[in-house]
């Protein structure tokens, strides 16, 4: 499931409450909007402290919580993935339409929907993009967050911020190596 960014914070440096990562996402779409305006949303979270993660997911049934001790987690990943094979359907679908316009020669028609095709296709490949982070703990328990552009939020996390993450989670990794 894809989640949508509410809420985005990365430093290298903690702030006053210690927190050196923070994300906070929502299941993306129209009704899982209208639900976030009536606080009834379900809310995922991976915060990332000195000593602990915090990893939340809940729902309008319940919630999950899971606070890892630092030691106890066995890495922390992230990765992207592009939605080539949604932007080749639509194309092909357009231009299905565009080559059946094309035997009623209706030339209009099959220049309009090719272009509709190149446009459909290059947006569903831009806003459908998704990014991933997640957190395996000692014990092979994952702990992921697949997160999309928001165009209602204007929330959008790079490829580089997740590097950033990782590299923070690293150092605290070798400063807790350092002193035990």
């Amino acid at each position: 499931m894809a989640l949508v960014v509410k809420k985005f914070f990365v430093s290298p440096t903690p702030r006053e409450d210690g927190l050196y990562v923070e994300i906070v996402g929502r299941e993306s779409g129209l009704m899982a909007w209208f639900f976030a305006l009536l606080k009834l949303d379900p809310n995922y979270s991976l915060r990332i402290f000195y000593d602990k993660i915090y990893y939340e997911a809940s729902s309008i049934f319940g919630f999950r919580k899971v606070i890892m001790p630092i030691h106890s987690v066995s890495s922390l990943y992230f990765g992207t993935v592009r939605p080539w094979g949604k932007a080749v359907f639509w194309f092909l679908i357009f231009t299905g339409a565009a080559y059946a316009a094309a035997q009623m020669q209706e030339t209009q028609w099959t220049i309009g929907l090719a272009i509709l095709g190149v446009v459909v296709a290059i947006l569903v490949f831009i806003l459908n993009r998704q990014l991933t982070i997640g957190v395996s703990e000692v014990t092979g328990t994952d702990y992921e967050m697949n997160l999309k552009r928001s165009i209602i939020e204007g929330q959008e996390i790079s490829e580089k911020k997740l590097e950033e993450i990782t590299q923070i989670f690293t150092a605290l990794l070798d400063a807790h190596k350092a002193h035990p």
